[in-house]
């Protein structure tokens, strides 16, 4: 009967040459794999682009809003340009009205 020693022996270790061997990639692999890999990639790429694409339309469109507020208020901006600001001048009272409320 032979006696098992479960200590691993020098023909175990594992060194820089048989690391680097087990590493190189084999040649003779299933090519198809890295091609559904790639074909998996492109899908991914392709719903991350229409989705870029849905952000910009919305992105655009929305400056396109703010720009007509900015043209249609571009009348409120020179009307107050011409009066004294309204932090410059601190002598100046401010316009304010009274209102009487009814209780």
């Amino acid at each position: 009967m032979r006696i098992s020693n479960p200590k691993k022996g020098v023909n175990h270790i594992k060194t820089l040459h048989t690391v680097t061997k087990s590493a190189v990639k084999q040649h003779d692999t299933a090519d198809f794999l890295e091609l559904y890999m790639l074909e998996k990639e492109k899908q991914r790429l392709m719903s991350e682009e229409v989705k870029l694409l849905h952000r910009l339309d919305y992105v655009q469109s929305r400056l396109r809003i703010i720009q007509n507020i900015y043209e249609h208020s571009s009348h409120l901006l020179h009307k107050n340009s011409g009066r004294n600001s309204q932090y410059g001048d601190l002598n100046s009272s401010p316009e304010f009205t009274t209102i009487q409320i009814e209780y």
